[in-house]
């Protein structure tokens, strides 16, 4: 079990260092009004026919690119299809988004003039991330899709059985915690018996004689 929870950390660290990126720019941003004059003073070209939100030099960042964007941004959050919902549809969320959007484009061009896309280590980076980012659906799909909800009354027994170690948490917040605690047990379970299931039709082999 300790070795699942192993891998589950490992395939979420990518979707964490996005959002752990992202809440840096947009707490470490100017102000409205140097954003908005950001935005107006950029010069770029747009596509025709098409709606753009912002522009960073000659980087267009069309309506339907941010929708993808912040469409991905919120498939990454450990929310539930409600809360997801309520999220997408919150315009601070979005202006937020926006905001550390803009900022990814600065540094992101910045890096693009100085080369950096043709180091060998970005290349590995793009490949792992891929791979990642293909885990986390499929396990949206084959596992998160089988969670079931976690009774009241479960929730209730954990915390009257633990009340010491909520002391001080406000009720409605361990209760939270203890009901995430149970979802992360019964994916854990569910990604164990996948991964038990692929071994069992995969031939794996180790080169003991090579050190790691």
């Amino acid at each position: 079990m300790k070795k699942i929870a192993v891998i589950f950390a490992c395939l979420l660290s990518f979707a964490f260092g996005v959002l752990l990126a992202r809440y840096f720019l947009v707490h470490h941003t100017a102000s409205a009004g140097e954003k908005d004059m950001l935005i107006a003073q950029a010069q770029g070209k747009t596509p025709k026919n098409d709606k753009w939100i912002a522009k960073i030099d000659d980087t267009v960042i069309t309506l339907d690119e941010f929708k993808r964007e912040f469409n991905v941004h919120v498939y990454a959050l450990p929310l539930e299809e409600k809360q997801r919902d309520e999220y997408k549809n919150d315009p601070d969320k979005k202006k937020k988004f926006l905001t550390s959007l803009i900022n990814e484009y600065l540094i992101y061009n910045k890096a693009l003039d100085e080369g950096v896309q043709n180091r060998p280590e970005v290349q590995d980076l793009l490949r792992a991330v891929q791979r990642r980012a293909i885990i986390q659906v499929y396990l949206n799909v084959k596992v998160e899709s089988r969670l079931k909800d976690v009774p009241d009354e479960q929730i209730e027994t954990i915390y009257n059985q633990n009340k010491k170690m909520y002391a001080g948490v406000d009720i409605e917040v361990a209760r939270e915690q203890i009901r995430m605690l149970l979802l992360q047990r019964q994916y854990n379970e569910y990604l164990e018996e996948l991964v038990d299931e692929l071994k069992g039709e995969a031939k794996v082999m180790r080169n003991e004689s090579l050190d790691l």
